[in-house]
């Protein structure tokens, strides 16, 4: 129990500081608390103990942080830019895959599992950098709900390939995915049904209090756990009870937001991204010069390969070429499902120490470099 507090005060101290140096460097705060984790945890200090308490933290850090961008989703101005959101998730998955096809036998992967964590990419990463910085409504919207769109697609892309390389792809498979479809029309259905006036009105009633709050939390873990039954990863449900709170309390919607956006940009979200970074261990993954060399294969094309393929899209459909090389390069970060897809394939040995190490490689320098490169894009194109 004493490591356990110390590494959380650790982690604390980390959280508090690392805004400061977020505005004295003029870096991401999100690259921040990574390099602040990579500094306490295995690539040097080592002060960051191993244990479950802390492993729950992290887990749940990822969950709320896909609930938070759930509850951010305005499906009306999704719906305004459809056809762009369309276009450019379309790109910014397809591109990717075939380029990890492509590459896959150079790596010694599955073809379709390296097209598949190719095509990843991160709300979780992206949100928060999102309201860091600002933008344009089109450019924020625009980008938001075409990540979303992304993210959604490649988790079912994920269960799919798993599913078919281990020959299981059955009719349950198409069951639970049907059924975790008709979840995500829960929120276009309560834009068309009483039940939303009926519920804010209960959730403002001043003999419930907090109710808003204890419903969150509630259809969180519910929804979570109903996810991971269907064969699904957990921060699918998050994202499902974060649009179904979205729609439940529009009226009540800042209020609310900003009770549960205080629990997880001061606590949860910060401290997972401190976590990730003090699970890294730099030293290890450069060892040898076959692993460096296949690292800078992957590193390469799967950063320009979404660069690539999303830049051109978007200023195809209006976006200028700044604009346009930042929607890619911030499709291009990855985390929260490449990390999981590697875990994944880590478990059903798809992969192996080496390649799992090279993507999480990817993962950090891609939230590294991409929004750090989005971030100067931006500031010039507003000078």
């Amino acid at each position: 129990m004493e490591s356990i507090i110390i590494s959380l005060a650790i982690i604390f101290f980390g959280i508090m500081i690392a805004p400061e140096i977020s505005k004295r460097t003029k870096m991401p705060l999100i690259v921040i608390e990574i390099i602040l984790g990579a500094f306490f945890g295995a690539s040097l200090l080592n002060v960051v103990s191993e244990d479950p308490i802390i492993d729950f933290f992290k887990s749940f850090g990822l969950i709320y942080l896909m609930f938070l961008a759930g509850l951010d989703v305005d499906f009306s101005k999704i719906e305004d830019r459809l056809k762009k959101t369309i276009k450019i998730s379309l790109f910014s998955i397809l591109i990717p895959f075939i380029t990890g096809i492509l590459i896959s036998p150079y790596i010694g992967i599955h073809p379709l599992f390296a097209g598949t964590v190719f095509s990843t990419t991160s709300i979780g990463i992206i949100l928060p950098f999102s309201k860091e910085v600002g933008k344009k409504e089109e450019f924020s919207e625009t980008l938001i709900s075409s990540v979303v769109l992304v993210d959604i697609l490649s988790i079912f892309l994920l269960a799919f390939t798993i599913t078919f390389i281990q020959g299981a792809l059955t009719l349950s498979f198409l069951y639970s995915a049907i059924l975790l479809t008709i979840l995500f029309l829960i929120p276009y259905g309560i834009k068309k049904r009483d039940v939303r006036n009926k519920i804010e009105s209960w959730l403002c009633d001043e003999t419930h209090f907090e109710q808003g709050v204890r419903l969150s939390f509630a259809l969180i873990i519910s929804l979570v756990a109903l996810s991971g039954e269907l064969g699904f990863h957990s921060i699918m449900g998050a994202f499902i009870a974060g649009l179904i709170i979205s729609e439940l309390t529009p009226q009540e919607r800042s209020i609310l937001e900003r009770k549960l956006e205080s629990f997880g940009y001061g606590f949860f979200i910060p401290l997972f991204f401190i976590l990730v970074g003090a699970r890294m261990n730099i030293p290890l993954l450069l060892s040898s010069m076959e692993s460096i060399e296949i690292l800078l294969i992957v590193v390469i094309s799967g950063i320009i390969s979404k660069v690539a393929g999303v830049s051109f899209i978007s200023n195809f459909s209006g976006f200028n070429i700044k604009e346009s090389l930042s929607m890619g390069l911030l499709h291009a970060t990855r985390l929260s499902l490449i990390i999981a897809a590697v875990e994944i394939g880590y478990e059903i040995k798809l992969i192996n120490d080496e390649l799992f190490s090279i993507f999480v490689i990817l993962a950090i320098i891609s939230v590294i470099i991409c929004p750090s490169l989005v971030k100067r894009l931006l500031l010039i194109s507003e000078r």
